[in-house]
């Protein structure tokens, strides 16, 4: 349309030649003044139409600007509001400029990110939201026994040839961003390997939603384990024979009138009281490297928390007594759970032995049942001493105890809650331990309800 101020002079120069050529040729006023009227009329609506044009073109290039400002995350000068050629091109250039830059920080960037990736000692796989590989660094490629070169773009199914993998997969992209799930397979190709492995969601373009599958080799540890436990048990073992014959003799020596001696009676009390906490220990110590190793069996079948409860505390009674103790059942005999009637009892023994150990004299152990949901939650309460809330997460930890003095005073082993926690895990529950100082404590364990 070129320069409408420059139209308008044009058309402004047109419309006087005209007058000037209507005079010469002695027209009338009134057809000069509508012929002039008529060219400046025509030269106006041509002349605010360029200057129309000439604005939607300045107000999209400000508008172009402002976005390439705002991708470039440049912002701190705005673009001017009118503009000539000279300030357009400067200011263009400085965008142009400061996009580079940003893309240059950007690739620099992403080159650190996929090196740390790519040398990380677990193994991690990327699928899309359609379970195509988008990246696998070459930890994972060395597990899985696969190409890198070749793993872009394949799916899961075709990468990943173990069926319980390529299924968490599958999973994960159904989760939400907070979840995760873990599984432990045995690889056997290439080389046999115990893996554990964690996958995740994370989010895509088009809020679309893919996973991270991160891989970790613990064949090591296990091994670590296994030899640990193998220790333990064989330990075990061969201490029972040596700590019978101990307890054996020194029970027979308690009774023996000819030492009647005020030391030799006390000292062989001392050893006896000790022997037999070193057999508890010991027998401690079998169960829960059993329970750990997977050996133990377990018979399901819907056991009846009343009775149970019922059982132990019979078992118990005398131990309860000599603290004046009492035990208040009130579970419903309707409470029944899916378990191992043994490993139930096994759970309650520990549980109330602690109760009691840990009580103070006149106190109360209750036992409760309630239902939530597809659970029943039971819970055995005390009005002991209680533990410090710092103390909570470590109580559950092997040989760890709160009072140390006064749990070697009731002949405690430090491995009770250990076991009730493993023994819980493999009835497919959850322990809870609430406590406050000076008031006691409460656990729950939370099982499976049973329909029978």
């Amino acid at each position: 349309m070129g320069n409408p101020a420059v139209v308008l002079v044009g058309w402004m120069v047109a419309a006087m030649l005209v007058v000037g050529a209507s005079l010469t040729w002695a027209w009338s006023w009134l057809a000069i003044l509508f012929l002039g009227g008529g060219l400046l009329g025509v030269a106006y609506w041509i002349t605010q139409r360029g200057w129309s044009q000439a604005r939607e073109k300045e107000e999209k290039i400000r508008a172009s600007l402002v976005e390439l400002q705002k991708v470039s995350k440049r912002q701190e000068s705005p673009p001017p509001r009118s503009f000539s050629p000279e300030s357009l091109g400067a200011e263009l250039q400085q965008v142009v400029n400061h996009i580079q830059k940003r893309i240059g920080n950007l690739e620099e960037e992403r080159a650190n990110i996929s090196a740390i990736v790519q040398n990380l000692v677990e193994g991690v796989v990327a699928f899309d939201s359609h379970g195509h590989v988008l990246f696998g660094n070459s930890s994972a490629c060395h597990m899985l026994g696969l190409d890198e070169q070749q793993l872009q773009g394949r799916s899961v199914w075709e990468v990943i040839r173990n069926k319980e993998l390529a299924e968490l997969v599958e999973r994960c992209r159904a989760l939400d961003f907070h979840e995760r799930q873990r599984v432990e397979v045995d690889i056997h190709a290439p080389s046999p390997m115990i893996v554990e492995v964690y996958g995740l969601p994370f989010p895509l373009a088009n809020q679309k939603q893919g996973s991270v599958m991160v891989l970790h080799d613990v064949t090591q540890l296990r091994r670590l384990e296994q030899v640990r436990a193998e220790f333990v048990d064989n330990v075990s073992h061969e201490l029972r024979t040596p700590l019978a014959a101990i307890i054996g003799y020194l029970e027979t020596l308690i009774d023996e009138p000819s030492l009647e001696t005020p030391n030799t009676r006390k000292f062989l009390h001392v050893a006896h009281q000790h022997a037999e906490r070193l057999n508890r220990l010991v027998d401690d110590l079998r169960s829960l490297s059993e329970i750990e190793s997977g050996n133990v069996v377990l018979r399901w079948e819907a056991v009846g928390l009343k009775a149970v409860v019922d059982e132990v505390t019979g078992m118990l009674q005398s131990q309860g007594q000599k603290k004046g103790l009492r035990f208040l059942n009130q579970i419903a005999e309707a409470d029944c759970v899916w378990a191992d009637r043994d490993r139930m009892v096994q759970i309650l023994v520990n549980l109330v032995d602690n109760a009691i150990k840990y009580s103070s004299e006149g106190g109360c152990i209750s036992f409760l049942a309630q239902r939530l949901n597809a659970s029943v939650v039971l819970q055995v309460n005390d009005t002991g001493q209680g533990v410090p809330s710092t103390e909570l997460s470590r109580i559950t930890e092997r040989f760890y105890r709160v009072d140390r003095a006064r749990s070697r005073e009731e002949g405690g082993t430090g491995l009770g809650l250990s076991i009730v926690k493993h023994l819980v895990q493999l009835l497919r529950g959850q322990l809870r331990i609430q406590s406050e100082l000076g008031k006691g404590t409460t656990v729950e364990v939370v099982l499976r309800i049973s329909s029978k």
